[in-house]
Formats: structure tokens, sequence, C-alpha cells
């Protein structure tokens, strides 16, 4: 079951501005917000964009449950006007969507990664059976009399040892994957929200240029974080116990040389 989350700072000048463009109260505003956030869960990806749809698709979904005189289109309109809803080349977007609703998609990170722990160990449990099952049928119990002792044998085919399950990329937006201990670094080191500004530059970049990275972690460390430095120097937020070489940046030393657009 989905839900969202609605934070308290949501009720402010922002939302005086919207129901005034809209010529509704705010409580009526304040809702139409939140049933567009709740058609958002399954409609938007996590980066804020409304697959698929235009602003009369939006208009259609809010249209429900109106008091007389609002006009659906007239309320879309406002919500682009009030960057509510942003609109990119023809676009439609859930303003800072990510931050709204971290929380939900921080759930849905933990259920994937639970899934697929429940998985490997599955695999493992089957793949111990089938050579319990394997070394039975080398060694029956109704061994001949002249044979050695079953412990004197020495195995001709031992079995196996596990390969150690590969950790797997987490997708943190259209274009940018990278591990789960890769992001926890970076928020460790930059703050979260500084973080999700380096992921929200590269996806943007990577899918306006149809460039791609062997390794968006190292791309990010390589040229996204000094970009993010010089436009939003007041995200960055130091770690409890920073780095006291390479200028305070304890990735240093992976930064290969290149262009500052990461090319």
């Amino acid at each position: 079951m989905a839900w969202i989350s609605v934070h308290d700072h949501v009720v402010g000048g922002k939302l005086r501005e919207l129901s005034k463009q809209i010529g509704c109260s705010q409580k009526e505003a304040l809702g139409i917000l939140i049933s567009l956030w709740l058609w958002g869960i399954n409609n938007a990806d996590k980066s804020g964009e409304i697959k698929s749809a235009d602003r009369e698709d939006v208009a259609d979904a809010l249209s429900t449950g109106l008091s007389i005189g609002l006009d659906p289109m007239h309320i879309v309109n406002s919500l682009i006007a009030t960057r509510w809803l942003d609109e990119v080349d023809g676009t439609l977007y859930l303003h800072d969507w990510d931050q709204w609703q971290e929380q939900w998609f921080k759930f849905l990170s933990q259920k994937e990664y639970d899934a697929r722990r429940k998985r490997e160990e599955r695999a493992r449990k089957r793949q111990e059976e089938k050579q319990k099952l394997e070394r039975a049928s080398d060694n029956p119990s109704d061994s001949p009399p002249d044979s050695p002792p079953d412990n004197a044998r020495k195995e001709e085919n031992p079995p196996e040892k596990p390969k150690k399950a590969k950790v797997e990329k987490t997708k943190y937006a259209d274009y940018v994957s990278m591990k789960p201990e890769e992001y926890q670094k970076l928020v460790d080191v930059y703050g979260e929200q500084f973080t999700k500004a380096c992921i929200q530059k590269l996806d943007f970049y990577k899918g306006s240029k149809g460039k791609t990275y062997k390794d968006d972690y190292r791309a990010i460390l390589s040229w996204v974080v000094d970009e993010i430095k010089k436009t939003n120097p007041g995200l960055i937020q130091q770690a409890s116990k920073p780095e006291t070489q390479n200028g305070g940046n304890p990735f240093a030393k992976y930064k290969r040389g290149g262009n500052s657009d990461g090319s």
C-alpha cells in the first residue's frame, strides 16, 4: 500500500500564493496538492517526472471533488506558475518530489534490498542441498567389504565453495545507479541534500547528452561534486570527522582529469 509524506512547512507563503492563483481557500489548495501527490505515487518516477502525461492528463486527474467554479486546467496552470509543478521541454515534473517523498523511496529501496537478500539466501540453501546430495551419491553406505573406509577416501571432486554474492547497484535516478555503500559514503561526507543534488545533476546531464559512464559514483567524485559546490555551496554538510588532507575531500584520490562537464 502506497503512502505519501505531508510536511508541516508545506503550509506557508507558497501555499497561500497557490490558493490566490486558483481562487480557493488554503485548505482546498492543500487538498488539491495532496490529491496531486497521491496520484503522483503511481504516475511519477523518483525524479518527479510524470510519465506520458501532459497538462490535460493532470487536469483530468484533479477534476474530481472540486468546488463549483474551479477549472481543473486553471488549477494545473496555477500549480506550474507557483512551482508545485515544473515543466521542462513539455515534460511535467512534481517539484522536489524526491525530497517531499524521501521516506517513501527509502522504504522502496529497503524493500528491494530485503527481497534481493532473501533470494540470495534461498539460492545459497539450494546450492548447499545440492552439494549434500552429490556427496551422498559419491559415498554410498553399502560399500564393498574390501573397499577402504570412507574416511580414508580422497574426494575426487570436492564441492565448490559458494561464490561471494555480487552487490547489485541501486537505481537512484533514471540514469544514475550506484552501490548502496557508495551512496552512503557520499551522504556521510557531503550530507543527503548535497548528494541528491549531485545525483540530479548527473541524471539530467546523462539524459540530455546521451552520455554514459562505467561508474556513476566515480563520475560524481570526478566533476559533479565540484559543480554543485559552485552552484549550491550551502547544501554541503561536512561529516562529523572530516578528512584533513586533500582539501577536506577523502575521495580526492579517485578524481581524474577532465572538463568540468565530466566529458
